[in-house]
């Protein structure tokens, strides 16, 4: 991300900025000043960001003081051919939440011509499997639309995050802008575990479905999250305060391992979730 738009947004995640500062710091942003007028808040909004112009006449970010459970998040996965540099996305699956309810759901395969023999062994999709199915670029109009500026939640948020937005780019569809949160740096904060890969963290909660498909692990991060959230302290309020705890809190302490205690740790935890 551009080191201006960063420092902007985080210096909009601390606090209101006045329209007026708001624009001049935008102004200075090259790759956007160039192709869209800043003062245009529904651009912004359109690339992720949820902003909105008070009647302080300042621009606020409406995560800061959003409580979590008003807040849209939207829970991701993909499945792709390859690398950001060497693959594309063939199927999403992803489901929008709202006070730890599901309020929406999106899930599709993408055509694709090739499909390494990895890739299929991994996620059981073949090429042809995706012969009837729609473009890229309609699936990418779609999904943006479907996102719109709601908080993009993932199990390693980093890859799935940058690889859709370097999509949307590629598409002409803009950079993303949408808040983020990593649900193994949420979990690494709020529930005990040996490890924390998708597979381990479902056996932790009891979650029992099919792996490396995209919308099932789009429902086992959707759980994962659910839980997290609800073992983080009162004092995290509002979805800024959700994204920094999952950045900065300290980490919870692991169970020791042996095999007794891995049996004895597993069946606590799903006591625990099941109250």
């Amino acid at each position: 991300m551009n080191q201006k738009l960063e420092n902007l947004i985080n210096l909009l995640c601390k606090q209101n900025l006045s329209y007026y500062e708001f624009i001049a710091k935008a102004s200075q942003i090259e790759e956007f000043s160039s192709i869209f007028d800043v003062r245009d808040l529904a651009m912004w909004q359109i690339l992720g960001l949820d902003i909105r112009r008070n009647g302080s006449n300042e621009i606020e970010l409406n995560t800061r003081k959003r409580n979590i459970d008003e807040q849209i998040f939207c829970i991701v996965d993909i499945e792709t051919s390859g690398g950001i540099n060497s693959g594309q996305i063939i199927e999403i699956g992803a489901l929008k939440m709202q006070n730890g309810e599901e309020i929406e759901r999106f899930e599709t395969l993408v055509h694709a011509t090739f499909i390494p023999e990895n890739i299929s062994a991994l996620t059981g999709i073949r090429v042809e499997d995706l012969q009837g199915a729609p473009s890229l670029a309609s699936v990418l109009e779609k999904f943006r639309l479907f996102l719109a500026d709601s908080v993009f939640v993932a199990h390693n948020v980093k890859f799935d995050y940058g690889f859709v937005s370097a999509s949307f780019e590629k598409f002409g569809l803009g950079v993303m802008l949408n808040r983020k949160i990593c649900t193994i740096d949420l979990a690494r904060r709020t529930i005990p575990s040996l490890k924390y890969g998708l597979g381990a963290l479902k056996e932790v909660l009891g979650i029992q479905n099919t792996h490396h498909r995209a919308m099932n692990d789009a429902i086992a991060a959707a759980e994962i999250f659910k839980a997290a959230v609800k073992n983080t302290p009162s004092v995290v309020r509002y979805t800024e305060d959700l994204i920094e705890f999952s950045k900065t809190a300290n980490t919870v302490k692991r169970p020791t391992v042996s095999a007794q205690t891995v049996i004895n740790f597993e069946e606590s935890i799903l006591q625990l979730y099941s109250l």
